[in-house]
């Protein structure tokens, strides 16, 4: 019992950090002392930032966020980049009261909040090396994607409760943001339902994002190379015999590609063509 009623009275863990807390770090700038400034920009890039000093830094920042106006952004950009997702509740619930927070005080930031949020609609990049050449790709099989989705509309949600204006500058991100069509299936895909998610709470994008969907696909649709479609479909006639399951009709006037449980060999029109 002893043991478990020390365990139940251990304080949280301490969080390790250099420099002045922000408020004084703030008024130290105005006064052209910069280096506890470039020490919280420092620590705010550390890749190996643990839970509690992320959420330490973001209490210290919602309190002075009043403070931090369009001078300040080299602060608030590394604060948008924290690694937020996939963490635990805590941090989540934090960085979005912050975002709330930031939002509400300082709408010069509402584009660069929104850029932040949308940039994570698709799988994360990995970099894989392959002798002395870093390839890079996107990381396809994680299974935190549905969670950090959820996580991204929930505060996509929120500032568009708080910013009425959100649709008039969410949009043109949408657009400049759709990965290019010689992404994997599954990063179209991805973002794709993100963009649908969008139309539920933002109702005013709906014709918006549909339309944007279609002009995408029909772009997609042209870049496969019709000559390595119908080479594969070639190759499955020829298999048919043998291969039953890969029988349909050919018919094209009265059933489109890929009805009846048909497969379309070809990668971009078998994942696609629905």
């Amino acid at each position: 019992m002893e043991v478990e009623r020390d365990f139940i009275h251990t304080p949280p863990p301490k969080t390790v950090r250099f420099g002045d807390n922000v408020v004084n770090t703030l008024a130290k700038l105005e006064q052209g002392d910069t280096s506890d400034y470039e020490m919280i920009k420092h620590q705010l890039l550390d890749p190996d930032i643990k839970d509690a000093q992320i959420i330490s830094w973001l209490q210290e920042f919602r309190a002075c966020v009043t403070q931090l106006g369009k001078e300040h952004e080299q602060l608030i950009y590394p604060l948008l980049r924290l690694p937020w997702l996939g963490r635990s509740p805590a941090v989540v619930d934090e960085y979005l009261a912050f975002l709330g927070n930031l939002i509400s005080a300082q709408t010069v930031y509402l584009r660069p909040c929104l850029k932040s949020l949308v940039s994570n609609f698709t799988p994360r990049r990995v970099k894989i090396r392959e002798g002395n050449v870093d390839i890079s790709d996107s990381d396809d099989d994680d299974e935190n994607l549905p969670r950090i989705f959820d996580h991204c509309h929930r505060a996509l949600q929120m500032i568009a409760r708080y910013v009425p204006s959100t649709s008039h500058f969410l949009m043109p991100i949408l657009i400049s943001n759709f990965p290019f069509v010689q992404k994997s299936s599954r990063t179209l895909e991805c973002y794709v339902h993100n963009l649908l998610r969008i139309t539920v709470y933002v109702p005013s994008l709906r014709r918006d994002v549909l339309e944007l969907i279609v002009g995408k696909m029909l772009a997609l649709d042209v870049s496969a190379p019709r000559s390595e479609i119908e080479e594969m479909e070639s190759l499955r006639e020829q298999n048919a015999v043998a291969q039953e399951d890969f029988l349909f009709n050919m018919d094209e006037d009265e059933v489109p590609p890929g009805a009846d449980g048909a497969v379309m060999f070809h990668s971009v029109a078998r994942d696609w063509i629905r």
